[in-house]
């Protein structure tokens, strides 16, 4: 094993992500395969850089890095994050261990497919949403010790996380507001109190097969942030539960605007504080004196051809080309296919004030 520092800092002036990466690359190339990267916010380390040789594995310890930290990452690389990260950690990841000690930004393991993310601390929003899962490769993981950000685990489809809820006493959901939201597949593993996760997913006991593997994967996890001396407080099986998606006939039907606006949407709407919503919902393109423009027919000009009448998409013209104003949306297809220009398009603003 060859191994090699990289400052992202020389001489006081800080290298860009782009010259960062082409060192790591070039280094690969010279055979290093363990890297000790003191970073100064540089991007997408540890991810875009790999081995032509797939049986020659890299191992990065990084400290002070940016956003992005192991991103497409590939399988036979492990990444060390000493200290906390910016957003999208294992972005994508594919195959690699990421072992973060510290914090997490949004978005960890945003759309991750496979490999382990491991996590000391916290992780932002949306962390875990978009996961997948590829039978040809292994399920992609994502391990918490402390709890996430709101909106995590949005349209997740496959792969498993646990979050472990340690010295999260004072948190009224380990999974922030509004989790699971479009979830369809995969199993997330819950220690700690859980609140407002989506209709669209059941809460459930654990049943054996879920004890063996967090049995299993809690000694991979712990060791891996060096905090073994959590296990017993951290499985007492009694505290977890699972979230999986509603099978689908069990989901719920489509729902109307205003019913999912009373029901479902932040209370007093999304400027509740300023004024009371009425729950009307109003269409997309206004009719009768709502509307922006109304056609005017020209008789003189008119031969008759009868195109508009074909062409409106509201069927609002009448074959003696009055128009219906309760269908007419102001639209000017009429006045864009008439051939001898036979419609005009009026302002129709002072009958809307």
């Amino acid at each position: 094993m060859k191994t090699i520092k990289i400052d992202g800092l020389i001489k006081n002036n800080r290298i860009s992500t782009q010259d960062l990466l082409l060192e790591i690359q070039e280094k690969i190339k010279e055979g290093y395969t363990d890297f000790e990267i003191n970073a100064c916010g540089q991007h997408d380390i540890g991810g875009s850089s790999w081995a032509k040789d797939r049986d020659k594995n890299l191992t990065f310890t990084i400290t002070n890095p940016g956003q992005r930290v192991g991103a497409m990452a590939r399988k036979g690389t492990t990444i060390y994050v000493q200290g906390s990260t910016p957003a999208d950690v294992g972005w994508l990841n594919s195959g690699a261990d990421i072992i973060v000690k510290g914090d997490c930004g949004d978005t960890a393991g945003h759309c991750a497919a496979s490999g382990n993310i491991y996590v000391s601390g916290r992780v932002g929003t949306r962390s875990g949403a978009l996961m997948k899962f590829d039978p040809k490769y292994s399920k992609p993981e994502l391990w918490v010790l402390k709890n996430t950000g709101s909106f995590s685990f949005e349209f997740m489809s496959g792969g498993i996380a646990v979050i472990c809820g340690f010295d999260c006493n004072d948190i009224e959901s380990v999974l922030g507001n509004r989790s699971c939201v479009g979830m369809v597949g995969g199993i997330i593993y819950v220690r700690g109190p859980i609140k407002g996760v989506a209709s669209c997913v059941e809460i459930k006991n654990l049943e054996k097969d879920d004890i063996d593997f967090l049995n299993s994967g809690m000694d991979r996890f712990l060791t891996a942030i060096d905090k073994r001396g959590l296990k017993d407080t951290l499985l007492n099986f009694n505290e977890w539960k699972k979230i999986v998606p509603l099978p689908i006939d069990k989901r719920i039907s489509k729902t109307s605007v205003k019913e999912f606006r009373e029901k479902n949407w932040i209370k007093g709407g999304i400027f509740g504080d300023f004024i009371e919503d009425d729950y009307k919902v109003y269409p997309l393109a206004a009719t009768g004196d709502g509307r922006l423009q109304q056609p005017i027919w020209n008789k003189e000009k008119c031969i008759n051809c009868k195109i508009c009448i074909t062409n409106c998409p509201q069927n609002a013209i009448n074959e003696d080309f009055s128009i219906n104003k309760d269908k007419c949306i102001g639209c000017s297809f009429c006045a864009t296919v008439c051939p001898k220009l036979a419609w005009e398009m009026k302002d129709n603003k002072k009958e809307i004030n």
